[in-house]
């Protein structure tokens, strides 16, 4: 990897004439210069560099790496600063890996500059391309998280409106003189078809008692609480 800029790294270059007399530094603009099979040359990449760009040649590094390269080199992007690349063929990346390590860059509050293309991604909630990307990014997590931890991300079902545990609770208020199982269910915030069919799944003692009293024509009574079986020994009215 090889370093090029308007000078020799430290606080007063290559950022020059960055520092104001206010303690405010200009905007730092990194180019990271690539090449993969069939992409632009690197001699074609520097056609286009400004004078101000602080320079790095890839060699054997990855454009990931780039972070780590610089802070080894005295430099530390910061937010308002910029990376520039000719075209993202030239990066030898996975497309998952390069929009991850894009959408961590605009994270940091660094715009990205894809020449090519005459494209600056500016970073921010406001920029449709920062969005996109961090959309992107949380997909490909999501996809990956599937994949290596099956048992964490397997479908649960639907969340239970009521709970079995809440029997006792509900047979209660059932069983309360003059309650109805459609002021039951209003009171619960479900249907009544909804504590018919919990009914059913969990009070076992009352899906007995109902088998005994199904008749030749089907279950006795055909009123509110017709569907809601009933023990022998509770003679007041649901």
């Amino acid at each position: 990897m090889a370093f090029r800029g308007a000078g020799a790294f430290g606080l007063t270059a290559p950022f020059g004439e960055a520092y104001r007399a206010k303690g405010r530094r200009l905007r730092t603009t990194v180019a990271f210069l690539a090449e993969t099979p069939g992409s632009a040359t690197l001699e074609d990449q520097k056609a286009v560099l400004s004078p101000d760009d602080i320079v790095v040649e890839a060699g054997k590094k990855s454009f990931n790496q780039l972070g780590e390269l610089l802070a080894r080199n005295g430099i530390k992007l910061a937010s308002g600063d910029r990376i520039k690349v000719f075209d993202l063929s030239c990066l030898a990346l996975s497309t998952n890996m390069l929009i991850r390590v894009l959408a961590k860059t605009l994270r940091a509050g660094i715009s990205v500059e894809i020449v090519s293309q005459k494209l600056v991604i500016e970073p921010g909630a406001t920029s449709e391309m920062h969005v996109l990307l961090d959309t992107l990014d949380g997909h490909y997590r999501h996809i990956h998280g599937i994949k290596t931890h099956p048992a964490d991300t397997a479908p649960q079902g639907r969340k239970r409106l009521l709970d079995p545990d809440k029997l006792p609770e509900i047979r209660a208020k059932l069983d309360k003189p003059g309650a109805t199982a459609t002021d039951v269910a209003q009171e619960l915030g479900v249907a009544r078809s909804t504590l018919f069919n919990y009914l059913e799944r969990y009070d076992r003692e009352r899906r007995i008692s109902r088998g005994k009293k199904v008749v030749k024509g089907g279950v006795e009574g055909r009123g509110d609480d017709a569907h809601v079986p009933k023990r022998d020994a509770d003679k007041r009215p649901v």
